[in-house]
């Protein structure tokens, strides 16, 4: 397990990034807050002395359906947010042909409405302020379309778009606006899936990122805003280069999933946990 988690994102950590000085405190939404890595996210930022809101359907600090634009709404009205982080999301793993609809209706749903709710709830509370930051989880997923996972894949897609798209309506706001890009996390999401050949791209390299990792790099975002930010930043760009041509996606993604499957046979050999660190 300690080699497949081990650190890729260089010497990024919430230590160095709490080390760093006074912050100016702020009230921070965090969606997904329940678990893997949203509970990392909301330590790091706790850690970091600001005021985090979690929220998820239960096991957070308050309860949110991020499919219900009204529930996202009213608590932006009432929490009046500093920072909202749209981290909500499920994986929906298979073929796209044959998962059912309600699952696929669901991943839709949370990965990419939930996003766009939570966004425009935001932005409701903070353009009057002429202020404010939204940021988005998005994945690997956000630029290639991995085997096995073209519906995840497509949520991810249109979460990239959307947080860009957002970005240049609202140049002039005083808004900022993140997309944090990462790849596989040792989290629940993929703790039952080593037995899942068509989760195989989600397990691709050798060692898995740590909740704890991405949570430093999005403590880092929300004190120096920018638009895009990949984890780690090396093999992302491999990961866009092979998006942008739609054959090399194909050919490439089908090589992958097969060194993904090895991946996980060595996981299932060495007996790993599956349902720790939530």
């Amino acid at each position: 397990m300690k080699d497949l988690v081990k650190s890729r994102t260089g010497s990024i950590t919430i230590a160095s990034m709490v080390k760093r000085g006074p912050i100016a405190e702020k009230t921070i939404v965090v969606t997904g807050a329940a678990g893997g890595l949203g509970v990392a996210i909301s330590h790091a930022l706790r850690t970091a002395g600001h005021r985090v809101v979690g929220v998820d359907l239960q096991g957070a600090d308050e309860r949110l359906d991020v499919t219900d634009p009204d529930a996202c709404r009213a608590l932006a009205r009432r929490v009046t947010p500093d920072v909202w982080i749209n981290n909500a999301g499920v994986l929906g793993a298979g073929s796209a042909a044959d998962q059912p609809d309600a699952e696929i209706r669901r991943v839709v749903e949370v990965n990419l409405l939930g996003v766009i709710w939570g966004s425009r709830a935001a932005l409701e509370v903070m353009r009057p302020r002429g202020t404010g930051h939204v940021i988005n989880i998005g994945s690997y997923s956000s630029w290639i379309t991995p085997f096995g996972q073209s519906v995840y894949s497509a949520s991810k897609h249109g979460v990239r778009a959307f947080t860009v798209g957002l970005a240049a309506e609202s140049k002039d706001s005083g808004i900022d606006f993140s997309l944090i890009s990462p790849d596989g996390i040792w989290t629940p999401m993929l703790h039952d899936r080593v037995d899942d050949d068509m989760a195989a791209m989600s397990f691709t390299s050798p060692k898995l990122l740590t909740p704890e990792e991405v949570a430093a790099v999005v403590l880092d975002v929300v004190g120096r805003p920018r638009l895009h930010v990949m984890v780690p930043q090396a093999r992302g760009l491999g990961a866009r280069l092979v998006g942008l041509i739609p054959q090399a996606n194909v050919i490439v993604t089908r090589i992958l999933a097969a060194r993904g499957r090895q991946v996980q046979a060595k996981m299932r050999r060495d007996r790993l946990p599956k349902g720790a660190g939530r």
